[in-house]
């Protein structure tokens, strides 16, 4: 039994739903692959319900699909997903920044500016997946400035689709580029242009351009 069983269907829904979360993350459960839904009741040691609704919270957020009478798929982010999303994130993004430009301080520029040194650090040690948890952090800093749960929720979703499930390196070209832009950023906000960097988040900053490279991280089993 892989998970511990406790009293209350919701509360054993959240523990599956994080357990197929890591699985995904950690690429033990492949992109492509099925989830034999008879098996992992059986490996869990739960009951078919909160299996069931854990996979239904799973696809609505994008990362699995659920196909009639033939199971349970584990999607694939292809180069034309990540298209996709980035023109999504790019007109969030430069809606939010407007909305919250006002509550931007000091305080949050030198968030920003401690972040982007991270992910300096973290490209020079080739230390990925902390790499893209900064970059996360960064967009987190102006983006909590949002009242908006629902679009927060959204935009976590399609992130973790972009970064970590499974967990993903788009190439030391992409990510120095990525860093640069986020440089841009700050000084466009230093300087009190919200408009300008509301354009340059939208038309620059997620502008896609295709990765050189497209890998999967191998994580710890």
């Amino acid at each position: 039994m892989l998970i511990e069983t406790r009293p209350g269907n919701n509360l054993l829904r959240v523990q599956v739903y994080d357990y197929l979360q890591k699985q995904m993350r950690i690429g033990a459960l492949e992109p492509g692959a099925s989830i034999r839904v008879n098996t992992m009741i059986e490996e869990l040691g739960i009951s078919r319900t909160p299996l069931r609704e854990a996979l239904l919270l799973l696809q609505e957020q994008g990362f699995v699909s659920i196909l009639p009478q033939r199971g349970v798929k584990i999607n694939v982010l292809t180069i034309d997903d990540v298209r996709d999303i980035y023109e999504i994130l790019g007109g969030i993004e430069s809606r939010v920044i407007l909305s919250v430009f006002h509550k931007i301080g000091e305080s949050e520029i030198q968030q920003m500016e401690q972040l982007n040194s991270e992910i300096e650090s973290n490209l020079a040690k080739e230390d990925i997946i902390k790499h893209n948890q900064a970059n996360v952090n960064f967009h987190d800093v102006f983006l909590n400035l949002s009242e908006n749960q629902r679009l927060l929720r959204y935009v976590k979703h399609l992130k973790m689709q972009l970064y970590d499930f499974p967990r993903r390196d788009y190439g030391q070209q992409w990510n120095r580029k990525n860093l640069q832009q986020h440089q841009e950023f700050v000084k466009l906000i230093q300087k009190g242009k919200a408009i300008d960097a509301a354009d340059y988040l939208r038309d620059t900053h997620w502008e896609f351009d295709p990765p050189d490279s497209f890998l999967i991280i191998p994580g710890e089993r």
